[in-house]
């Protein structure tokens, strides 16, 4: 992942792309990306759509307009997507909030910026998208970058699969707790920091 690869792209614009091919892996991702419930999405996907023109993102086709360039690369990925991982981290010094969608296309994660626009990058999902939030879990919690304590929950989603939450949180007394499950059958416990990744990447599979 590169920086030249980046690319930025507001919930307007996610919303068009995700309008222009429906499919079950669409709406999928829209609610994993907490996208579902946004109010006159008929206005902001109007409203994307005239930006990814001006951005060359987006072209007529007919009477129709369709993902072009870069976006029709995101579009490829977000509408046929079959996994998806959302995670959040909560540190002293800020909140990061990010998706992961993953197809036969390729993958992408999206980090939310302070602006609230969605950064886009390619990533690397051949070890399986537990292993990705265990390494994106690993920048927060085993560096401690951002101080601590540090807390991470990440939840696997997959089509026709039921989803799997895990929340792993380090204390300033490197007291190391893990939580799997959710609701009423949650289940936390202290555990070892020397395998605390080890069962956190495990209540993700």
């Amino acid at each position: 992942m590169t920086n030249e690869s980046d690319l930025l792209l507001t919930d307007h614009e996610l919303l068009a792309l995700l309008a222009m091919n429906p499919t079950q892996s669409s709406a999928s991702t829209r609610d994993v990306f907490r996208l579902g419930g946004v109010p006159h999405q008929d206005v902001l996907e109007r409203a994307g759509i005239t930006t990814l023109l001006a951005r060359g993102m987006a072209e007529p086709s007919g009477d129709d307009i369709i993902p072009a360039e870069r976006g029709a690369l995101v579009a490829a990925v977000l509408t046929t997507a079959t996994a998806w991982l959302e995670v959040a981290f909560v540190t002293p010094a800020a909140d990061h909030v990010m998706f992961v969608a993953a197809s036969e296309h390729g993958s992408l994660l999206l980090s939310l910026n302070r602006l609230g626009a969605h950064q886009v990058r390619p990533v690397d999902t051949s070890e399986g998208l537990a292993h990705l939030g265990v390494l994106l879990t690993k920048a927060y919690l085993q560096d401690a970058t951002d101080g601590l304590p540090a807390a991470a929950m990440v939840t696997h989603h997959a089509l026709s699969e039921t989803s799997r939450t895990a929340h792993l949180k380090r204390d300033e007394d490197e007291t190391w707790t893990l939580q799997t499950g959710q609701g009423e059958a949650a289940q936390t416990a202290t555990v070892p920091a020397a395998t605390a990744f080890e069962l956190f990447s495990s209540a993700l599979v």
